[in-house]
């Protein structure tokens, strides 16, 4: 009964009730889409580090990161790859060899950062292949080409098919040298890798250095089937490698994790923005709907409705205008994420600002049940909250002398 007399209230006043479920609808609609699009900008950030360089575990020798010389690269590499791989926590781990050195053209040269890789495992590993910018995924038949990252070749003025000169410090302390061209580029937006990296073959690197292949790797990067058990899998490769040092991907990218966080306290300030804004607007329905309703309710005291009973009959009237506006926003809201993660929110047109930071273009949105459960969580208790106002004050106007007076 209680249920049907909110529901006829509501009819009665039906402008008011769907103007106030489109508010509510719309404010939740532009939460989720904020929500889903920032969580999804900060998440292919992390996972165009993850995939391109850190992977979820690295492993580097002991002291590598401050002193990177070829005397501290990992040595017996491959018994720590078979160990790995009988981890059945381990989705794959490879081995990459890294130098500081020069890249040279006819007319610049800059320090960069030379990565010897495996191009078929590092696209099993991390999909590398699908960064390529320009040119073909290859060092060419006799292993005599070199990937860039666009960056670096912008500064280096160079295209595909152009020729570079790499330069190094070898095992032996000498400078050493080779001349490469170059067969692509990639765009990673990983700004470390864009700017800085040179990819060549491990064997052409090998040789550049004048390393054996027994002489190790300087980096094993290691992606796991489930995120959450990085921090397992690093606790028990410390134990087990004490000379090594073992490393999550939040350590080597710490301003990721920043960004995992501050979209955290942005989707709390936006929560609340939320529980303000249903707030405000139930409150003022029901204040006046109350104010209006005086007579109603006097006499309904008079012939023996007990007060609660009347609390109940506005409880249920906000109840209703909250889930109503909460399943219509979370229904527009859902599929509109739903469309951005399937065809991405193509921001092009603000390409180079994004690239600055690191940014891709193309956002896919998330789609995640915790967004729809604070979001219900915030219009219930402002549904809750906004009615204490309207009853105290009709509490306090004592209906039955409001009927004397009209």
């Amino acid at each position: 009964m209680t249920a049907k007399i909110a529901w006829a209230s509501l009819i009665r006043r039906s402008a008011r009730s769907i103007l106030l479920v489109l508010m509510i609808a719309v404010s939740l609609w532009g939460l989720l889409f904020m929500e889903g699009i920032y969580d999804g900008m900060t998440e292919q950030m992390i996972g165009n580090a993850i995939r391109s360089d850190s992977g979820h575990i690295s492993l580097f020798g002991k002291g590598y990161r401050l002193d990177p010389d070829l005397s501290r690269w990992i040595g017996k590499e491959k018994e720590l790859l078979a160990a790995l791989d009988t981890n059945p926590r381990v989705k794959s781990a490879i081995t990459r060899l890294k130098q500081d050195g020069l890249v040279a053209t006819a007319h610049y040269s800059r320090g960069a950062v030379l990565l010897g890789i495996d191009l078929e495992a590092e696209e099993q590993h991390g999909r590398l292949g699908g960064y390529l910018h320009q040119g073909t995924f290859s060092f060419g038949a006799k292993g005599q080409g070199a990937i860039i990252g666009y960056k670096l070749a912008e500064k280096l003025q160079v295209q595909v098919g152009g020729k570079i000169i790499v330069s190094a410090q070898d095992s032996l302390h000498e400078v050493s040298s080779v001349a490469l061209r170059i067969s692509g580029i990639l765009k990673t937006n990983n700004m470390a890798l864009d700017e800085n990296a040179v990819l060549l073959s491990q064997e052409r690197m090998r040789k550049l250095l004048a390393v054996p292949e027994d002489m190790g790797a300087a980096q094993i990067a290691v992606l796991l089937h489930d995120e959450g058990e990085i921090a397992r899998l690093q606790q028990e490769l410390r134990e087990k490698f004490p000379g090594l040092d073992v490393l999550r991907w939040d350590e080597l990218y710490p301003a990721l994790l920043q960004s995992r966080e501050m979209m955290r306290v942005f989707n709390l300030v936006t929560n609340l923005l939320i529980f303000c804004v249903a707030a405000l607007g139930i409150f003022g329905v029901m204040l006046v709907s109350v104010l209006e309703r005086l007579r109603e309710f006097g006499i309904m005291l008079a012939v023996g409705t007990r007060f609660r009973e009347i609390c109940q009959i506005i409880l249920a009237e906000s109840l209703f205008m909250g889930f109503i506006g909460f399943g219509l926003g979370a229904l527009i809201g859902g599929s509109t994420l739903y469309y951005f993660k399937i065809y991405g929110l193509d921001l092009s047109v603000f390409s180079e600002a994004f690239e600055e930071f690191g940014m891709d273009a193309v956002t896919y949105a998330l789609i995640r049940p915790s967004y729809f459960i604070t979001a219900l969580l915030a219009v219930t208790a402002a549904t809750l909250l906004s009615i204490v106002i309207p009853l105290r004050i009709l509490n306090k106007a004592k209906p039955i002398e409001a009927i004397n007076s009209i």
